[in-house]
């Protein structure tokens, strides 16, 4: 099925995308539409006159969850043979946890083709790692389970990720944040800024203040986790 988008710059919009994509990825899409529709957010939906649905990128997101997960799975199994079951789960959430997704999805330039209008993606980077997921889900109905595992592999973990570097890096960055402030005597305080509606779901906005200047923010679906998300901009910024 393709889906049908109205613009005026229809063509140029196409053209730009596939370009992308093959300079990227190595590949030509199939059917573009639906790689758009993997960057289209719940906010802008598109109704789907074949049916009345609305057409967003919720559905190719929970298909490329999956797929991640599978592929992931997979490559680690592989790469570790000696390694027990908590250290492959460890180190497949440490590679798919949302921060993580933010981060590659970022470093291709999937974050410049996504359309929203319900936030700053700076603030709510959940849906630019939502985006990376749904364009996966997008690939494997384009081109199967077999070439979206080369894609993945290839392209993506192998060009970007440092494995063995995330296996061994401590990822708590509360943590970090805590044991500088007190090794520098300064201190921290995480604050509730704002709750927002996303998908019909409740994310909250945390600002981590220092000697009481904000220094960064956050945001996810817990306050816990939008404070690690904050503690971690904090670490880039601090260069810790």
């Amino acid at each position: 099925m393709r889906i049908n988008f109205f613009s005026k710059n229809l063509h140029k919009e196409n053209k730009t995308l596939k370009l992308y994509i093959k300079n990227t990825f190595g590949f030509i899409p199939k059917n573009i539409d639906l790689y758009k529709q993997a960057f289209l957010h719940r906010s802008l939906s598109v109704e789907n006159k074949e049916n009345g649905h609305s057409l967003n990128n919720e559905r190719l997101e929970y298909l490329g969850d999956a797929i991640l997960g599978a592929v992931i799975a997979d490559f680690l199994y592989k790469k570790y043979p000696m390694a027990d079951e908590g250290f492959l789960t460890e180190l497949r959430s440490r590679i798919l946890n949302r921060n993580q997704l933010n981060k590659l999805s970022k470093k291709l330039g999937l974050d410049l083709f996504i359309k929203t209008k319900d936030c700053n993606l700076f603030i709510c980077e959940s849906i630019i790692g939502n985006a990376f997921e749904a364009f996966i889900g997008t690939l494997y109905l384009d081109y199967g389970y077999a070439f979206t595992q080369k894609i993945i592999i290839e392209k993506i973990i192998v060009a970007h990720v440092d494995i063995d570097a995330l296996a061994t890096t401590n990822t708590n960055y509360k943590g970090k944040i805590l044991a500088w402030s007190q090794k520098v005597k300064n201190k921290i305080e995480y604050k509730l800024s704002e709750e927002i509606i996303i998908n019909n779901r409740k994310q909250y906005i945390v600002q981590l203040f220092i000697e009481k200047q904000m220094i960064a923010e956050g945001c996810d679906y817990t306050i816990k986790a939008a404070e690690q998300n904050a503690a971690m901009h904090a670490c880039e910024i601090l260069e810790l």
